[in-house]
């Protein structure tokens, strides 16, 4: 038998509907005899059908609908379409098919699948990428490293030393600070990537060695980043305080265990 007749066998349908398939039934006979081959069909028969029994039960988690939405909607631009894919809509349209319901051949079956996997490969990587760097995802990442402890590749009270380490590394930072926050003492900084994109951090002192956990990253890169030149939101977060804003292009989110109204005044 030849490697398309295998791989037609294999991705013959469970439910047996293909098996009159004048394709699926030369395959079938050339495997006759084929031990090896029809071991290899039945594995795979017996879990495609125990797949399709356990799908059947799921029911989707909730808020799967409006995840899905926002994600295709942000990705909405970022994916073309097949180019027969309108004119084939259009003709849909202008004559509409018997209402007699038919089982689609497995060509028919095959190219729909091609069709649908074509959308949406082109557009897959960047609507992942969207789900996992969003804000929300940004702020739980951010508060569990300033929990468990964050790391710094540069030591060093010297706001010089760190603005040169800063630049160096070519990390995001906000184009100024608060005046209060600027005054403050510097532990040190760091550079984390964050799947797959530059957060930096900056490390404030309060009286006492209470730290302040500056982070900041592109918000071009980053879903539901706050708006541009908005007044930072404070608010609290699990044991955090949170303060986030965006300003000239850069989103910074503010971490601290002191009360609201401490970050608050140093944000004035």
């Amino acid at each position: 038998m030849t490697p398309e007749q295998y791989q037609l066998l294999r991705a013959a349908r469970p439910s047996g509907k293909d098996e009159r398939d004048p394709l699926v039934i030369a395959a079938r006979s050339a495997a006759e005899g084929r031990l090896d081959v029809l071991q290899q069909l039945a594995e795979d028969k017996k879990l495609d059908t125990a797949l399709c029994a356990a799908l059947s039960g799921v029911m989707p988690p909730p808020g799967l609908e409006s995840s899905l939405i926002t994600a295709i909607r942000a990705a909405r631009g970022k994916a073309e379409p097949p180019a027969s894919l309108k004119d084939n809509i259009v003709t849909a349209i202008r004559f509409p098919a018997s209402p007699t319901p038919t089982s689609p051949t497995r060509r028919q079956w095959l190219g729909w699948a091609s069709t649908a996997a074509a959308a949406i490969a082109a557009g897959s990587t960047y609507w992942w990428r969207s789900i996992a760097f969003s804000m929300p995802h940004l702020v739980k990442e951010l508060s569990e490293i300033s929990e468990k402890g964050v790391q710094l590749s540069l030591m060093s009270m010297d706001p010089a030393a760190i603005d040169g380490w800063m630049s160096f590394y070519q990390a995001p930072r906000p184009s100024v600070f608060p005046p209060k926050l600027a005054a403050l003492p510097r532990k040190g900084c760091h550079l984390y990537t964050i799947n797959d994109h530059p957060v930096s951090l900056e490390c404030f002192l309060l009286p006492g060695m209470k730290e302040i956990h500056l982070f900041c990253t592109p918000a071009a890169d980053l879903l539901g980043s706050p708006a541009e030149g908005a007044a930072p939101v404070v608010e609290k977060h699990a044991e955090h305080t949170l303060a986030s804003w965006t300003n000239a292009g850069q989103t910074v989110l503010l971490f601290s265990n002191e009360p609201v109204e401490v970050i608050s005044g140093l944000l004035v």
